[in-house]
């Protein structure tokens, strides 16, 4: 993806009273998004968790997110949004969240394009201890790694956060998301076919 105006994002502004979380993908039993929600009750009140999420043929699933959700004052689920549109939404966050378990072996070693697409929205990144994700997390110092994949770990680390925390990890994304882009993976791409190519 195209690296965007870091001016023209708010992420310089962290509210440390309001620190806003967000998640978006597929609504699917497997990826088990009821933990994200789950974990909102034990995070501190500080604390708020947006989904943006695209309902699949699991509709009983769908239905039981919202019924979670919906019981919660911090948490709400909001319409999806268009490709184009999903990193300037972003933007108004502060932390891009994926608490996915290893249900699959394609989930144990994902590396989803809504990791990079919180980096491109400066966000400060959390998950769990997702082997691909957290090499990068790790050698950019993107954010935080929960110890294993319950609401109660993620929520540890979360209530340890500092405005400046977040604000140091924004900031990292903002110097990493002009490492990380498709202009620059592309350029690597186009180097390797002229290679082969002779």
């Amino acid at each position: 993806m195209k690296e965007l105006d870091w001016t023209s994002f708010p992420t310089h502004f962290v509210d440390s009273k309001k620190i806003k979380l967000i998640h978006h993908g597929m609504a699917s039993p497997d990826r088990c998004i009821q933990n994200m929600i789950e974990m909102m009750r034990y995070v501190d009140s500080r604390f708020s968790l947006d989904l943006m999420l695209v309902p699949t043929y699991h509709k009983e699933y769908f239905a039981q997110l919202e019924a979670m959700a919906k019981d919660l004052d911090n948490v709400r689920m909001l319409p999806i949004v268009s490709f184009e549109e999903i990193i300037p939404f972003s933007a108004q966050y502060d932390i891009g969240i994926f608490l996915v378990p290893p249900t699959t072996y394609n989930l144990k070693m994902c590396l989803p394009n809504k990791f990079f697409e919180f980096i491109q929205a400066r966000l400060a990144i959390a998950i769990g201890p997702s082997p691909e994700m957290a090499r990068y997390v790790k050698e950019y110092h993107l954010g935080i790694i929960a110890k294993d994949f319950t609401p109660q770990s993620m929520a540890q680390e979360l209530n340890k956060l500092t405005k400046q925390d977040i604000l140091k990890y924004k900031e990292n994304a903002n110097k990493t998301a002009r490492i990380l882009n498709a202009e620059k993976e592309g350029e690597k791409i186009l180097a390797l076919l002229e290679k082969v190519a002779g």
